[in-house]
């Protein structure tokens, strides 16, 4: 124990403690900077050896959709799937895909409720140049509209999955139809959507436009959007 010396201001007295007090206040201070340091780098050392070992592990699987034909509006007949080779992840990676069929779908009924059943609570979305919350992107997308969606078609889909969130990343032709001109546009846009499970179910956390380009409606979409 180190030595102390009193002290009065104003009446009061105090214990002051003398240099070699600070000094052992200061090597201790110290030594528990090193030690959390120490442990921190230690920590950090396990957490990028086990990311590298999981991506080790990572193997991809092409998966095709037996029941792609199941709704004409949308076509989505395969999947990349990047998986953890020592995770089963095909009975989440088929109802992320189930869920992901019902959004389009969503978006032609225009029925809340269907947004309702597969968006998750915190759901935000970026377009083009837009920007929704939840219950934002609900009532625009359930409102009137001269522009219907009639198909849409999926290419390049691919699912990761990092922990307990499903990453979607894919491009879709998207055919619309003007219900005052009949007038066809085929919209290319490229997304990535992010996957929570809300008790227990997957559902749609975020969704983001990357790329975005209309075009013409390819001969094999015409016949699709009648």
């Amino acid at each position: 124990m180190g030595s102390f010396i009193n002290s009065k201001i104003r009446g009061f007295t105090y214990i002051q403690p003398m240099e070699t007090s600070k000094k052992s206040l200061r090597t201790l201070m110290l030594a528990v900077l090193i030690i959390n340091l120490i442990l921190f780098s230690c920590n950090q050392k396990k957490a990028d050896e086990k990311y590298s070992e999981d991506s080790n592990n990572e193997e991809s699987i092409l998966v095709e959709l037996a029941d792609n034909n199941i709704t004409p509006t949308v076509y989505l007949s395969t999947y990349k799937l990047i998986v953890n080779s020592s995770i089963d992840r095909k009975a989440d990676a088929a109802e992320i895909l189930r869920v992901k069929r019902k959004w389009p779908l969503a978006m032609q009924s225009k029925n809340p409720a269907e947004f309702e059943s597969i968006l998750a609570k915190n759901f935000t979305f970026k377009g083009t140049d837009s920007f929704y919350n939840r219950s934002d992107y609900i009532k625009d997308r359930t409102s009137s509209d001269e522009w219907i969606i009639t198909f849409v078609k999926y290419e390049n889909v691919t699912l990761q999955f990092i922990g307990e969130i499903g990453i979607l990343s894919y491009k879709n032709h998207v055919t619309n139809k003007s219900q005052k001109t009949n007038k066809i546009e085929n919209e290319e846009i490229t997304w990535v959507d992010i996957y929570v499970k809300e008790d227990g179910e997957w559902k749609i956390g975020a969704s983001h436009s990357i790329d975005y380009r209309l075009g013409n409606v390819p001969d094999s979409l015409k016949g699709k959007s009648d």
